[in-house]
C-alpha cells in the first residue's frame, strides 16, 4: 500500500543494549557492466599514441563548460571517475581544476595505443550525490616519476605552496626578493600556472624544490619568456652548478642563455664519467621570440649513450656522451629552482607550467605524445553525449522515525529512483515473516512511504527489491529493532549560578517508563537522580572559577537516551546579599556561609558577603597566609545583632589537596593539614585566629569539602588562617586590649576575644568595673566562641575610661570560668 508523507520527529537512541537500533545496509545490484550506481557517464575517445603504444600514460582530459557535468557532478568534483571502457574498471585520476562543469583532469591509461583507436576510449562518471573523493592522485603517475609539479596551487597559501603530485613529496615553497612578492598564479598551458618577474621589474621570485639527482632522466615543462634579457639568463627549472674548472661543475637545468645565448634555449646537463667530465649544453636558437609557449624536453640517456633537447615534440640536437657517463648531481646547493637558474643569477620574467622529472629517458614517441595532448587537449580526445544509468539508484531503506514501536505501524522511507523508464515493483520482505508488493509506476518512490505493524519486540532484517521497467533491480536491507514504548531525550539544559553550587536544569517530553536519570559531568557519571519525577539538580561540588561540561541520560528498562552536550557558565559570584531579621537565616557563596540563628538580629537589616581576593596580609604573621577571604558587611548590621553567628568556610578537596580560590595555593592537603587552618578575622592590621570546629564533608570518593566553623557577633573580614605551628586550640586569645570605643577603625574600637568552645555550649560574657560593678551582661543559647565589646554597657551607652575584666563563663561553670582583661580608652 502507498501511504502520504507524514511528519516525524526524528530521536536520537543510544545505548540499547542489544536492542540497540543499527542499521546495517547492503545493496545489490543487476544490470549491464556500469560502475555502481553513478547516475551518468560519457565516453571519451582519445587520440592515439605517437608512433607506438604507450604504458601508464598520463592523459591529460580538459572538458570546458559542459553543462551536463555542471548540473549532475557534485561541486567539488568528488564523484568524478573514469573507467575503461569496458565501464567498470575504474582507472586513478587526478583534478587539477574543476569549476561549473570545467575539469581538467589527470588520468591513468594502462595503454594508450598506437593502432587501436577503439581501445583508446574511457568512460567519465559523475552523478552520485554524497560520494567521497574518487581521486588517486599519487597513483596517476608511474614509479618512474621523482616530481611533477603542475604549479596551479595558490603561491599565497602556506609553505610548502607548490604541491608534487607523486608519493615523493617533493613539495616546493615560493620564495622572492624583496619578502612578500611571490609569482603570480595565472592562465597557462595545461590549466593554472605561475608567473615569475627578474630583477628588471623591481622584484624577482621563485619557487625551491629538493634536490632531484638522477644519473639518467627526462626533465619536461612548458614556459614562455616576456622579454629578451641582454646580460642574463632566464632559468626555467634545474640545479646547476657553473664553475671554472669543468670537474667542479654539477647539476643540469633548462633556461634561455645569458649574453650572446639569450636567443637559445638550452638544456645543460653536467655529465661525467671516470675519465671525463662533459658540460656542453644543448643549444636551439629559438632568435628574439617572446610571449610563446613551447614544451621543452631533456634527456639524458647513458645507455645510448646521447644527450637529448627536443622542443614541442621535435628532436632539435643531440649529442653523443662519453662510454659510462651519467649525470654528476647537485650537491654545492641545497635546492632546485623553477623560474630562476644559479647561473648569473637568471631570474625568469616569463610562466612556468607542468614540470616532471622522470628517473628514465623517456622514448620520443612518448614525449611527442605528451606534447600533441597538452598542446591542444580539447581536439585530442572526442567527448560523447551524456548516457543516464539504466537501473534503480537505490541508496538507502530506513525507518522514518525511531524508535520502531511494538503495535504501531512503522513507516519506512525508500530513496530509490531511475533516469529511465519507471519503478514497476517493490517487494519487501519485511522479516518477521510477512512480504508486501507494491506497483508505483514512478520515476522516483523517495517521498513515498511503506508501512508495516510488527507485534513482538525484537531484531528484525527488513529487504527490499526496487525493479525498474526494463527488468532490472536494486536491493538493500536494515536490521531494525523494535521497542515496547517510546523514548524520549532529556533536551534543553540549562544553568543557574546558586550560591552553593550550580543548579541544572532540563526537560524531557515525558518521563513515563523512565527508571531513573544519570547527570554526567564530562564523561563521568555524576549523580544518579532516582525521582524521574525531578527536573533539575543542585551540583554542590563544585569549585571557585570553574565550569564543567554536562549531559543527562534518561535510563529505561529496554535502554537509554542521551541529551545533547551543554558547558556551564563560570562560577565566579563575588558578592551575595540577603535580608534577614529576627527569624534567622543564612547567606551563602561557594566559599563561605554566614547562618543567623533565629533572635540573633534585633531587626531586619541587609547583610552582603563579598569575595576579597586574599588581598589582606599582616607583617606581623609572616608565615601564616590566610586565603578564602571574604567581607561580611552591611551599613546597620553591627547594631543589630544581639547573638551569636556562626560563619562557615567550604575549601574543596579533590583527591585530597585543597583547592583555596581565588588563592593561588597549593600543597594543602586535608590529611597533613587539616588541625593548622583556622577561622581568622582581621582587625585592620593583623589577624586574630579565631576558636574552629573541623570536619571533613565527603561528597565523593574524589571530592569532599574541608568545613570550617568560628562563631562571630561583628561584621568584617575574615578568612582561613594556615599556622604550621599550630599543635592544639589556644585556650583564649585576645585582640586590640586597649580600645578606643567610636573610632571608625577595627583595629583600634573594640577588643576581640576568640575562646574554644567545641561542644556549642551554652555562654554567659558578664564585665566588671574595677570597681566590680557589673557593666554588661550577655547571655548565648547558640554557639558562640568569637565575641568582640565595643565598649558599650546595658543602655548601649559607652562606658567610662578605665580597666575592665570580661569573665567567660561556658555551660553554667563558673569555676572554669575564663577571664580577661581590657582597658577602654575614651
Amino acid at each position: 500500500m502507498r501511504l502520504k508523507r507524514k511528519r516525524f520527529t526524528r530521536k536520537i537512541i543510544s545505548k540499547l543494549s542489544k536492542y540497540f537500533v543499527v542499521f546495517a545496509v547492503s545493496v545489490f545490484y543487476i544490470f549491464p557492466a556500469w560502475y555502481s550506481d553513478w547516475s551518468y557517464r560519457k565516453a571519451i575517445t582519445n587520440n592515439p599514441a605517437a608512433g607506438g603504444d604507450l604504458t601508464n600514460f598520463p592523459l591529460l582530459l580538459v572538458v570546458s563548460n559542459d553543462n551536463d557535468l555542471s548540473n549532475y557532478a557534485s561541486n567539488n568534483g568528488y564523484d568524478i571517475l573514469f573507467t575503461l571502457k569496458n565501464g567498470t574498471t575504474k582507472l586513478a585520476h587526478e583534478i587539477e581544476y574543476y569549476s561549473n562543469g570545467t575539469l581538467i583532469s589527470w588520468i591513468k591509461i594502462p595503454v594508450l595505443s598506437a593502432t587501436e583507436q577503439d581501445s583508446n576510449v574511457i568512460y567519465m562518471y559523475y552523478g552520485k550525490s554524497a560520494a567521497e573523493n574518487q581521486q588517486n592522485t599519487s597513483a596517476v603517475w608511474d614509479a618512474n616519476y621523482k616530481g611533477v609539479w603542475h604549479l596551479s596551487q595558490d603561491p599565497l597559501g602556506a609553505a610548502p605552496q607548490i604541491h608534487d603530485s607523486t608519493v615523493n613529496n617533493n613539495h616546493g615553497t615560493v620564495k622572492s626578493t624583496p619578502v612578500g612578492n611571490p609569482p603570480v598564479r595565472t592562465l597557462g598551458q595545461t590549466g593554472y600556472c605561475l608567473e615569475f618577474s627578474d630583477e628588471s621589474e623591481g622584484k624577482s621570485n621563485w619557487v625551491e624544490i629538493p634536490l632531484v639527482n638522477q644519473p639518467e632522466f627526462t626533465l619536461e615543462l612548458w614556459g614562455m619568456r616576456y622579454d629578451v634579457d641582454a646580460t642574463r639568463a632566464d632559468g626555467f627549472f634545474g640545479g646547476r652548478r657553473w664553475y671554472p674548472d669543468v670537474n667542479s661543475r654539477e647539476g643540469y637545468e633548462i633556461l634561455i642563455g645569458a649574453g650572446v645565448n639569450n636567443t637559445k634555449f638550452q638544456f645543460v646537463a653536467v655529465v661525467t664519467n671516470a675519465d671525463s667530465t662533459n658540460d656542453t649544453g644543448q643549444d636551439y636558437t629559438m632568435g628574439a621570440e617572446i610571449n610563446t609557449w613551447h614544451h621543452l624536453t631533456g634527456v639524458i640517456n647513458f645507455n645510448a649513450g646521447r644527450k637529448i633537447l627536443y622542443q614541442d615534440g621535435k628532436q632539435l640536437i643531440s649529442s653523443t656522451l662519453n662510454a659510462g657517463a651519467a649525470c654528476k648531481g647537485l650537491i654545492s646547493y641545497s635546492v632546485m629552482l623553477i623560474g630562476r637558474s644559479y647561473q648569473n643569477t637568471g631570474y625568469l620574467s616569463g610562466r612556468v607550467d607542468e614540470v616532471r622529472i622522470s628517473d628514465q629517458p623517456r622514448s620520443s614517441n612518448w614525449i611527442v605524445t605528451c606534447y600533441s595532448n597538452m598542446v591542444k587537449s580539447i581536439t585530442f580526445r572526442e567527448l560523447g553525449s551524456v548516457e543516464n544509468f539504466p537501473g534503480v539508484i537505490f541508496t538507502s531503506l530506513n525507518p522514518a522515525a525511531t524508535p520502531c514501536l511494538v503495535n504501531e505501524n512503522t513507516i519506512f522511507i525508500i530513496n530509490a529512483a531511475v533516469l529511465t523508464g519507471t519503478v514497476a515493483s517493490v517487494n519487501i520482505n519485511w522479516g518477521d515473516g510477512q512480504n508486501s508488493s507494491y506497483a508505483p509506476g514512478l520515476t522516483n518512490i523517495s517521498s513515498e512511504n511503506f508501512s508495516h505493524e510488527y507485534t513482538a519486540r525484537n531484531n528484525f532484517t527488513v529487504t527490499a527489491v526496487v525493479t525498474a521497467s526494463s527488468g532490472m533491480s536494486a536491493t538493500n536491507s536494515t536490521v531494525i529493532s523494535t521497542l515496547p514504548y517510546r523514548f524520549y531525550n532529556p533536551y534543553n539544559i540549562c544553568f543557574t549560578l546558586e550560591p552553593k553550587g550550580c543548579l541544572i536544569k532540563w526537560n524531557i517530553v515525558s518521563s513515563a517508563n523512565v527508571l531513573h536519570f544519570n547527570l554526567y559531568r564530562g564523561n563521568i557519571l555524576h549523580e544518579r537522580i532516582e525521582n524521574s519525577a525531578l527536573r533539575e539538580y543542585l551540583d554542590e561540588n563544585i569549585i571557585f572559577g570553574d565550569h564543567n561540561f554536562y549531559w543527562m541520560e534518561a535510563v529505561y528498562s529496554a535502554g537509554s537516551t542521551i541529551s545533547a552536550t551543554n558547558e556551564s557558565v563560570t562560577h565566579a559570584v563575588y558578592r551575595r546579599e540577603a535580608v534577614l531579621g529576627t527569624g534567622g537565616g543564612s547567606l551563602d557563596t561557594l566559599i563561605a556561609s554566614l547562618n543567623v540563628p533565629q533572635n540573633s538580629l534585633g531587626a531586619a537589616c541587609t547583610i552582603s558577603m563579598n569575595i576579597l581576593s586574599n588581598k589582606y596580609a599582616s607583617f606581623y604573621e609572616s608565615g601564616k597566609p590566610v586565603y578564602h577571604q571574604i567581607e561580611i558587611a552591611g551599613s546597620d548590621v553591627q547594631e543589630k545583632i544581639k547573638g551569636g553567628l556562626i560563619l562557615k568556610f567550604r575549601v574543596p578537596a579533590t583527591n585530597n589537596s585543597l583547592c583555596f580560590k581565588p588563592a593561588e595555593a597549593s600543597g594543602y592537603t586535608i590529611s597533613a593539614h587539616k588541625n593548622k587552618l583556622f577561622c581568622a578575622n582581621w582587625n585592620g592590621s593583623t589577624w586574630t585566629q579565631l576558636s574552629t570546629a573541623v570536619y571533613e564533608n565527603r561528597k565523593r570518593n574524589n571530592f569532599s569539602f574541608l568545613e570550617l566553623e568560628a562563631s562571630v557577633n561583628r561584621p568584617g573580614i575574615y578568612g582561613v588562617m594556615f599556622d604550621p605551628q599550630n599543635t592544639a586550640e589556644k585556650p583564649v586569645t585576645v585582640k586590640n586590649r586597649v580600645f578606643v570605643p567610636g573610632l571608625n577603625d577595627p583595629a583600634r574600637s573594640s577588643v576581640q576575644i576568640s575562646f574554644p568552645n567545641p561542644d556549642r555550649k551554652q555562654v554567659r560574657i558578664e564585665i566588671y568595673n574595677m570597681n566590680g560593678k557589673l557593666v554588661k551582661e550577655a547571655d548565648f543559647t547558640e554557639w558562640l566562641s568569637y565575641w568582640s565589646w565595643d565598649g558599650s554597657g546595658k543602655n548601649r551607652e559607652i562606658a567610662e575610661s578605665g580597666l575592665y575584666i570580661i569573665s567567660i563563663t561556658i555551660e553554667g561553670r563558673r569555676s572554669d570560668a575564663l577571664n580577661v582583661h581590657c582597658y577602654l580608652l575614651k
